[in-house]
């Protein structure tokens, strides 16, 4: 699973994860302090408890400062994990595995409905309605209007001259 994952990498880094830290706010679902992240007690679900730590661990290992204030940086934290959790290739994978609908995409990725909802708004905003991925499975073009849809791109053959 990906959220075990994330674990072993934030071990490897050498960043220790205190899964289920009582917040004194119930609006505060992640922290990264120094070489700790914590997450929240409230967070019940593997989904959410996988966004929130991708996020600490990008923030943990790509940003520096006290960034609470900097909208910039949290945008740029954001594409990351985006592109991380979900990704074109993970849009093509779960489309070839038999997704159509979002909720289907969101468990498929094992990332909350919601959180699913916010990359294809940020997909719509940084690709277009239409995108392309090349990968080991093929040439697949994305199109995020009206809805998601993942279709392979098949090349036209060439015609050869007979003059």
């Amino acid at each position: 699973m990906v959220y075990e994952h994330l674990l072993d990498e934030a071990s490897e880094k050498g960043l220790t994860v205190i899964e289920r830290y009582p917040f004194s706010s119930p609006r505060i679902r992640g922290l990264c302090c120094d070489d700790t992240i914590a997450i929240s007690a409230s967070v019940d679900t593997e989904a959410e408890r996988t966004v929130i730590l991708c996020e600490e661990l990008t923030h943990a290992t790509q940003t520096v400062g006290n960034i609470l204030y900097d909208n910039r940086s949290e945008h740029r934290v954001r594409e990351r994990i985006f592109d991380r959790l979900v990704g074109k290739e993970g849009l093509v994978r779960a489309a070839t595995a038999g997704c159509r609908e979002a909720w289907e995409f969101a468990e498929w990725l094992g990332v909350p409905q919601e959180f699913f909802a916010a990359v294809m708004e940020n997909y719509r905003h940084r690709y277009g309605t239409i995108t392309h991925y090349t990968g080991s499975e093929g040439t697949f073009a994305l199109s995020f209007e009206p809805t998601l849809r993942v279709r392979p791109v098949r090349r036209a053959k060439r015609r050869t001259s007979t003059r």
